[in-house]
C-alpha cells in the first residue's frame, strides 16, 4: 500500500514547493511496519566516484485518529503544578492567563487545593470565566500524589490529597462544584498503582471514574478526565484507558527514557501503541508533575537527566521541543517554557508566575529562546496540523547518523541529536526551529549534540 503523506498549506514563512513524500508500508503488522521509504540507487559522482546506495527506511508507529475531532484529541495545556492555590492567589491569576495565551495554549490546567468550595467559589468561576473569554478552557485538578511513584523512592509518596482536598467522596464533591462553575474537565493527578500501596484499589477507582463521567454529561459538553500514571506499570495503564476512560491519560515514558535513539524510540513506540490501541490520543509531558529534586530523582543514574546542570538543561529543552512536534495532546509546565529547572521554581504559583513573566520579557525578543521557540513551535505545530498527523521513524538517511533519531509528522522532519557530533544537514534544508542556535560551516548548518531541530521534510528527502 502506498500513502502519501502531501505538506501541509503554505504556512507564513514560506514554502519549498507542491513536492509530497510517499511512505510505502504493508498492511500487517497493524501498529508498526516497516519498508522503504525510497532508495537511491548507484551512480556516479563528479571525478568518476561511485557512489554508493542508501536505503531511506521509516517505520510507521502512528496513525490519525479519523473520528470526531474533539478539543481534547489535540490540546495544548498550560499545567500550574502547585497545589498551594486558594482564593486569594486564584483572584490574581490574570499573569498567568495572558502567558497561556502569549504561548497558544488552548488550556490551563489549577489545582486549588486551598480553595474551599463551600465558600470561596466565586474565586474560581472569575478564574474559568476570565480564562474563557480569551478562549481559554480550565481544567482543575482535584488529587494526586507529590512525588515519583517509580523508582527507588516510589513508595514515599503514597499520599494524594493536600490542603483541603479529602478522599473518598469529598473528591466528587469538589468535581462537581468545579464542573457547575463551568471547568472544562477534571484531573485526578498522579494515580499511586495498586502495587505501591494496598490503599489503591483499581475497581474502586473505576466506580469513581463513572461518577466522574456522569458529572461531565450533565454539566459541560466535551468534558475530559485527565491522569498521570506510570508506563513501569501497563496493567494499571491499560486498566485507566479502556475501563475508565481517561481522555487525557498521561504516562512518563519521557521521563523514564535515556539519552539515546534507540530507547527514545522504544518509549514513544510504547507510549503510541497502548493509546492507540484504545482510541485514545497520546498524552504527554516530558517531565513530571512533582518537583524532580535530588534527593527524590526516581532514576536508575541513566535516565537523560543524569548529568550535570548545563547538559540536563541542554536535553530538557531538546526534549520539549520534540515533545511539542508529537500528535496528540501536551502538557507543558510552569517555569519549563523559559528553561527553569526545577530545584530553581518557588514553590507558590504566583511567585513563579512573577518570575516567568520576568524572564519572558528578556527572551520573547531573542530567536531561538526558550520561551520564543515554544511559542513558535506552538504556531508551527497548528500550521502544519501536526497534532492529528502520522508519525513515522525514519532511519538510513544519508545525512542523519544512526545514533541520532529522527522521525516525520506530516511534512516535518525531527531531528533530535542524541549523538556527541553535530550534524551536517543538506545544503538545501529548511529549519523550522531548533532547540539551539544551529553553527555554520562552510555554508551548512551544523545541529549541535542536544538539539532537537524541525526541518520542513520536502528540503532533505
Amino acid at each position: 500500500m502506498v500513502v502519501t503523506i502531501p505538506t501541509p498549506p503554505t504556512p507564513p514563512q514560506g514554502s519549498a514547493g507542491a513536492r509530497s513524500l510517499q511512505l510505502v508500508v504493508a498492511t500487517h503488522p497493524p501498529h508498526i511496519d516497516e519498508s522503504p521509504l525510497g532508495r537511491q540507487v548507484p551512480g556516479h559522482a563528479p571525478g568518476g566516484r561511485e557512489t554508493p546506495a542508501v536505503t531511506t527506511t521509516t517505520t510507521l508507529v502512528h496513525r490519525p485518529y479519523d473520528g470526531p475531532e474533539e478539543w481534547w484529541r489535540h490540546a495544548l495545556v498550560y499545567e500550574i503544578p502547585s497545589p498551594a492555590m486558594g482564593a486569594a492567589e486564584l483572584d490574581r491569576t490574570d499573569p498567568i492567563i495572558e502567558h497561556a495565551l502569549y504561548l497558544g495554549m488552548d488550556a490551563v490546567l489549577i489545582r486549588p487545593s486551598l480553595l474551599d468550595v463551600d465558600t470561596e467559589m466565586d474565586s474560581i468561576r472569575r478564574f474559568i470565566d476570565k480564562a474563557g473569554e480569551q478562549g481559554l478552557r480550565t481544567i482543575v485538578r482535584i488529587s494526586g500524589a507529590l512525588g515519583p511513584i517509580t523508582g527507588p523512592y516510589a513508595k514515599q509518596t503514597t499520599g494524594f490529597v493536600t490542603g483541603l482536598e479529602q478522599a473518598a467522596d469529598d473528591l466528587l464533591r469538589r468535581s462537581e462544584t468545579y464542573l457547575q462553575a463551568g471547568a472544562a474537565g477534571i484531573d485526578l493527578g498522579t494515580i499511586v498503582p495498586p502495587q505501591l500501596t494496598s490503599g489503591i484499589r483499581l475497581d474502586r477507582l473505576s466506580t469513581y471514574c463513572a461518577m466522574l463521567h456522569g458529572q461531565l454529561a450533565e454539566y459541560v459538553d466535551e468534558g475530559i478526565i485527565g491522569a498521570d500514571v506510570t508506563a513501569d506499570y501497563p496493567e494499571s495503564l491499560r486498566h485507566h484507558l479502556q475501563d475508565d476512560w481517561v481522555h487525557h491519560l498521561r504516562d512518563d515514558c519521557l521521563t523514564l527514557t535515556r539519552w539515546n535513539a534507540e530507547s527514545l524510540t522504544s518509549h514513544l513506540t510504547r507510549s503510541l501503541d497502548e493509546h492507540d490501541r484504545f482510541g485514545a490520543p497520546p498524552t504527554w509531558r516530558f517531565l513530571p508533575p512533582h518537583i524532580l529534586s535530588e534527593h527524590l530523582d526516581p532514576g536508575d543514574g541513566q535516565r537523560w537527566y543524569s548529568v550535570d546542570h548545563e547538559e540536563r538543561l541542554r536535553r530538557g529543552l531538546a526534549l520539549q521541543a520534540m515533545m511539542l512536534a508529537l500528535p496528540g495532546s501536551l502538557y507543558l509546565r510552569q517555569g519549563d517554557e523559559i528553561a527553569l529547572t526545577d530545584s530553581d521554581k518557588p514553590t507558590a504559583p504566583l511567585e513563579l508566575a512573577d518570575m516567568v513573566a520576568e524572564h519572558t520579557q528578556v527572551q520573547s525578543s531573542q530567536f531561538g529562546s526558550p520561551t520564543a521557540t515554544v511559542r513558535h513551535a506552538a504556531h508551527v505545530r497548528h500550521e502544519y496540523n501536526l497534532a492529528c498527523a502520522p508519525l513515522a521513524f525514519v532511519t538510513g538517511l544519508e545525512w542523519c547518523p544512526p545514533q541520532t533519531l529522527a522521525f516525520l509528522v506530516r511534512g516535518v522532519l525531527v531531528v533530535v541529536n542524541t549523538s556527541d557530533s553535530p550534524v551536517t544537514l543538506p545544503a538545501e534544508a529548511k529549519v523550522l526551529l531548533s532547540s539551539q542556535p544551529l553553527r555554520q560551516d562552510e555554508g551548512r548548518l551544523l545541529v549541535p549534540p542536544a538539539t532537537t531541530t524541525w526541518l520542513e521534510a520536502t528540503t532533505v528527502a
